[in-house]
């Protein structure tokens, strides 16, 4: 059984993450995909609780089998580290992936203890606002698979900015979330 991890701020979570997720099930036979919202990401400012973002995500996944959200990190009040939060999981290596988008790759050695992760999953990298492979090759210092499919170029922030600006979203937040957005005022 290969369990596919994909965390993040989901600070609103988007039909990005659920077009992702499926690609590498679909790509590399995963059987389940957890998103793990963080409590306390060290590298980002959130707007919004955890709880919140929690509530969000679930409503983004509630029509798929295979995807859950995980709430390992609800208790954690200290800063969220990928390296903990995969060790808190015990899943082995063998059977575990690690989703992330290629934006985000080329940073992971910036990640605290970033050099333990190789030793507790393996990677699969979305393409992400047109960093090509030959960069990712060079920045990512670990082995990983590629998540075939277009760049999704979608960006929390930018859908932070566009639904204060009023724009209509439908086509990559489902109703059922932008209803919770709008009943909990949360942007």
């Amino acid at each position: 059984m290969s369990i596919g991890i994909l965390g993040g701020t989901f600070d609103p979570p988007h039909k990005a993450h659920v077009e992702i997720s499926n690609r590498a099930i679909e790509q590399y036979d995963l059987s389940q995909i957890y998103f793990v919202p963080s409590k306390n990401p060290w590298q980002k400012d959130v707007s919004t609780t955890y709880i919140d973002r929690f509530n969000m995500t679930s409503l983004l996944v509630q029509d798929f089998n295979n995807i859950e959200v995980s709430n390992i990190e609800q208790l954690n009040e200290n800063k969220t580290y990928t390296v903990d939060t995969l060790k808190k999981l015990s899943i082995p290596k063998d059977e575990l992936y690690f989703i992330l988008g290629a934006d985000v790759a080329i940073d992971i050695k910036t990640w605290n203890r970033y050099e333990e992760l190789e030793k507790l999953t393996n990677f699969l990298i979305a393409p992400r606002n047109h960093i090509n492979e030959k960069l990712l090759y060079e920045l990512f210092p670990f082995e990983y698979s590629l998540i075939e499919g277009e760049e999704l170029d979608i960006s929390s922030s930018n859908i932070r900015k566009s639904y204060e600006n009023g724009v209509n979203l439908n086509s990559i937040i489902p109703e059922e979330v932008l209803n919770y957005i709008s009943k909990n005022k949360l942007y």
